[in-house]
This record gives structure tokens, sequence and C-alpha cells, in this order.
């Protein structure tokens, strides 16, 4: 890497909120930072998910990994990164520690790890990086920042924070060691979090939140659940310790929750023990004063808030009464789920408690207010937006130009690499890689299968068998309308009568595809459309 310090690289996170994946580049070695997965847009298809490409990685150079937080857009693809790379050493922290091992036993991947604490000088072969502790929405949440041994130059990471100075859960954000640290240098570079730059004010703060949830659960209803996301182990814990002093039993129905919940105890994040929680078949008609929390807030297919949203769960059937809290926001793309949770549950008799109501949602992002105060405790020369769709990131850079004009702001995407020169930055793009379709077991799935799947489901599919020595055919429809199997017998009819004027000699490709293209124009004539169509030759 001549006459450059080094570099920034986003293979995922850039333009998306979802498969954060960063290279920090240098003359001797490739650093990543985070490896997450990228939920669809729909739950079709089953896909299960999407993970950066591991393409542009270089074995021989890349032997490390820094997690900076839990949450599953920034490791929810780290088992498949090892398995192709089994010797990284992944460097992360306490709380995460669990989390990432209990997802890794489940598929029997092995892990080097190192763990690391905020503030910790952790030294590479052309750079130090420090783990700086920020406030977020999760526990042992870290920027990080990015030194040149000579300091020349200097970078702050920051995918996900806000600014909360007076929680009760953590300390507040180290702007100090911010500070501190790239006063050293003499060039400094922001890559900093998008995801709430549109909200003028300062992001709420999870202490704001308990005097509206503490009203809620001291309400007279017997039953009353809540969903909110699994992560948020800081606001479970309030929210259980609340429901324990107004007399509620405490019951978590979801793999996530209890997931999240065990970490927060084995980390010491929490201080309800086993015998604080019970299983939803331990309170199967009970009728006293019960928390019940969800999981799934934003309406996950298999979720246990669908589930009961639907009257489909064995152990708790919505009932008038009911009251549920929605302490969580709607990411954009799943309000049509979530309308339909609103509407099922108001049909069931059910009462709706939203952040629309009262207080009982914060953010873990930043809003224009924070960001402010991050810049005014250390102004760098250069800032890139980061960790957010392309909507955010133009707006974000708007707001830097227009309050901090003398700070250079660049606009970059997945694949454009910051580089950090002498006494500048330029970008350099690469080939855009498309993200890998996970699907079924942890097993990828090419784009191609994907869009073949969504025809069928679309324009369903005909299956033509034929035996060529003895002239018999069988023909079978799947998702085509019934009244299509009254037509049956004419299309059996015109492929036979086909094929006995011209297909009886012909080579077997152009046998088939003949037979493909004349029952596509079959139903294309009576349905208006074209099934997928496969033929077999015996």
């Amino acid at each position: 890497m001549k006459n450059n310090y080094f570099s920034v690289l986003p293979i995922g996170g850039v333009e998306e909120i979802g498969s954060n994946m960063t290279m920090i580049r240098s003359k001797d070695e490739d650093i990543i930072i985070d490896c997450g997965m990228l939920f669809p847009y729909e739950d079709s298809f089953d896909i299960r998910y999407l993970i950066p490409d591991f393409a542009i990685l270089d074995s021989a150079r890349t032997k490390n990994i820094i997690i900076t937080h839990g949450h599953e857009d920034h490791i929810g693809a780290l088992g498949h990164l090892l398995k192709e790379f089994p010797d990284l050493t992944v460097w992360v922290t306490p709380f995460t520690l669990h989390l990432i091992q209990r997802k890794l036993e489940e598929h029997k991947i092995s892990m080097n790890y190192q763990v690391y604490t905020s503030g910790q000088e952790l030294s590479f072969l052309n750079v130090d990086i420090t783990p700086v502790h920020v406030n977020h929405s999760i526990p042992e949440t870290n920027g990080m920042i990015v030194r040149t041994k000579d300091r020349k130059w200097g970078a702050l990471y920051i995918s996900d924070f806000k600014v909360d100075l007076g929680s009760k859960h953590e300390a507040p954000i180290d702007f100090n060691t911010i500070q501190n640290k790239l006063s050293e240098c003499i060039q400094t570079a922001y890559f900093i979090d998008s995801t709430n730059v549109i909200y003028d004010g300062k992001t709420t703060s999870e202490n704001d939140l308990n005097h509206d949830l503490e009203f809620l659960m001291n309400r007279p209803e017997n039953r009353l659940f809540i969903t909110l996301f699994a992560s948020n182990v800081h606001r479970m814990n309030a929210i259980a310790k609340m429901a324990k002093e107004s007399g509620r039993k405490i019951v978590v129905m979801g793999r996530s929750l209890w997931t999240y919940m065990e970490a927060a105890r084995e980390a010491g994040y929490s201080d309800l023990t086993v015998d604080d929680l019970f299983m939803p078949d331990q309170v199967k008609g009970q009728n006293g004063k019960m928390l019940i929390f969800l999981s799934g807030c934003q309406g996950d297919f298999l979720s246990a808030l669908r589930r009961f949203s639907y009257g489909e769960d064995s152990n708790f059937k919505p009932l008038p009464g009911d009251v549920i809290v929605f302490s969580s926001k709607v990411i954009p793309g799943n309000e049509k789920k979530i309308y339909r949770i609103y509407n099922k549950l108001t049909q069931f008799g059910v009462e709706i408690v939203t952040a629309s109501d009262h207080l009982i949602h914060a953010s873990g992002h930043p809003g224009k207010e924070d960001l402010r105060m991050l810049l005014n405790n250390f102004a760098p020369n250069f800032y890139i937006p980061i960790h957010g769709e392309s909507y955010m990131l133009r707006k974000h850079a708007e707001f830097i130009r227009a309050e901090f004009p003398k700070i250079k702001t660049e606009v970059i995407h997945n694949y454009q690499e910051v580089v950090l020169g002498e006494g500048t930055i330029k970008v350099e793009s690469h080939d855009v890689k498309e993200p890998r379709i996970i699907h079924g077991k942890s097993l990828e799935i090419e784009k191609t299968q994907i869009s073949q799947r969504r025809k069928m489901a679309t324009q369903g599919a005909v299956f033509i068998s034929f035996h060529r020595s003895q002239n018999l055919m069988e023909v079978s429809t799947v998702g085509l309308p019934l009244m299509a199997a009254d037509h049956m017998n004419a299309l059996k009819k015109r492929l036979l009568k086909q094929i006995q004027s011209d297909l009886h000699s012909r080579d077997e490709n152009y046998f088939k595809d003949q037979l493909k293209i004349s029952t596509r124009q079959f139903y294309n004539q009576l349905l208006g459309y074209k099934p997928v169509t496969e033929v077999h030759l015996y």
C-alpha cells in the first residue's frame, strides 16, 4: 500500500441496514470489523437471510476479525465466515462471546477468540485499534479507533451508537478516549452511523422510559403481554424487575428471548434468577397476574408474537381484556406484517399499546443532536456516513456539510474503499459482489434458483412425462386454478398430435423444448400467463 497508511472498505452495511462487514486494509494485513446478516425484505421462498460475499478476502492477509457488538446484523454471518476461514482470531467482548458461542455450538463450528475490553489497545502489524465504549441498545457496544503506528492518521469507526449520558444501565459514551486518542493524530476521519439521522433532536434515553413502563406494569389486568427487541437486555431486565415488584409472574415465550436473557445473566447484566422466569407450559391455565414476554416484535412468521396474535399458540389464546405492549418501533418494510397483527389482536378484543400511546421505546441510534455532541467533542478532518440506506447516507452528509462546513464529507457505497493517504483521502471503487442468499439449514442458494421459485409461486407449474417407445403421456399441475383440470385432455391431444406429426425422430433436447413451448402457449391462451413447465422423457 504505497504512500497510503490504511484504508476502510465496506463489504456490507452501507446503503443498507444489515450485512455489516468492513475491512481495515494496510500494507501487510487486512482486519475485518463485524460479519453480519441482512434479513430479506419479504418472508418468502424460504430465504432466511443474506450474508456478505467473502470473495474479496485473502486468507494470507486476513488473520483477525473484531466484533463491535452482538446484534445479528453484526455477528449473524460469522459462522459462515469461520467455515471458510477457520484460522481467524475473533476479538470479542464477554457478553457478545456468550451469544456467538451459542450460535456456533448449534452448527458445531469452533472458534479461536480473544476477549477484549473497552479502552484496551489492540496492536496489529501496521495499525493500533482501540475499542471505545458507546451507548446503544445492547450491552458492550464499541466503536473502533484505528491509528497508524506513527499517528499520522486516525479514524473513528462507529456503526451503531447514541449519546446517553445519564443511563442507569451502562456508562456514558467515552468521549474522553475518543478525544485523547485522536488528538495524537495529524489527520483524522470519522465513519459514523446514519440510521436515525432524519430525527432532528436528541435520541431518548432508556431512563426516560421507566415512568410509563412502570405505569403499565401496575395496570389491573391479569394478563399483560409485551414484545420488544430481544437484544435490549437492559430494558428487558428493567421491565421484569418492575413486573416482579408489582406481583406478576414473568413468563418468557420465544427462543431468542431466552438466549439473550441467559447471556445477560451469565455476563452479569441481569439479577433475575432462573426461579424468577417461567416457561409458558408452567403457567398454562393459571389466572393470576402475569407479564408474558413475546419474541418477534417485527411480526416474524414463526415468532411467539405472531402465533399468539393469530390464536395459534397452545398455551395462550388472545382474550378480551388482555393488554399487549409493543415496546419497539416498526422497522421499515415490516409495516404490513405488524398491522395485520394489530388487526388480528383487535378482532380478539385485545387492547394494543404502542410507542405512540406511551413513551416505551428509545432508539439505539443517533439523532442530529447526538451527532452534534460527538462532533463538538472532537471534529475530524474527514467524515464518511455509514450504516444506513442510501437516503439516510445522503441526508447525513447534507447535515454535516450544512453545520460543519470545514469537515470534508464523502458519501460512499459498499465496495468503495476510502484510502487514507498523504494528508488527504480518495475513494476507489471495486467490483460489487451481490450478497449470498441463505435458506433452509443455513445453506447457500443461487439467485437464479430463487427467481425460479418466484416464478413457480406466481405462475404455477406443469409437469409432463412422456414414454417415447410406448407413446404414453402423464401431465400434472401445481398451483393452477382448478378449472385448468378440465382442459387437461385438450392439452394432451395437442401435444400427442405435435409428437406424431413432427417430433418422433427429433433429438431429446429439441423434443423437450417444443413440448415446453406448446404447453406454455396453451396455458397462456387459457389463463393469460405461462406456467413453469418441466418435461421428462423416457
